[in-house]
């Protein structure tokens, strides 16, 4: 016999398994740059906050900033009239303004 011969009859063995390497390792490569595009996104979006910005609390409460502290990382929000808290930014989260407008703010709104 021949070493082509041998070679032909031997079971496939790491070769049969590189397109599933391949397509993990895209897939985990993809899902990583990702992650870092939306962190990077939130960075700024933190960066840039000002008075008067609706935001929602990483506890899904929404509230409008009434002032940023001096330091920087403490934030007053006020979620409710007369009602201020103090929230350390990294709690803060972007909100489309569509969203906190579309909720009725009444009962009246609904039909019976």
């Amino acid at each position: 016999m021949n070493l082509l011969s041998i070679l032909l009859q031997a079971q496939p063995g790491m070769g049969s398994m590189l397109p599933m390497i391949i397509i993990f390792g895209a897939f985990f490569i993809y899902m990583i740059w990702s992650q870092k595009k939306q962190e990077k996104k939130i960075r700024q979006y933190r960066a840039n906050l000002k008075a008067g910005d609706t935001v929602i609390l990483q506890t899904g409460i929404y509230g409008k900033i009434k002032s940023i502290e001096a330091d920087g990382v403490t934030i007053r929000i006020e979620i409710a009239p007369n009602v201020v808290v103090n929230v350390n930014v990294n709690y803060v989260y972007p909100t489309n303004e569509i969203q906190s407008s579309s909720a009725p703010t009444d009962a009246s709104n609904y039909s019976k």
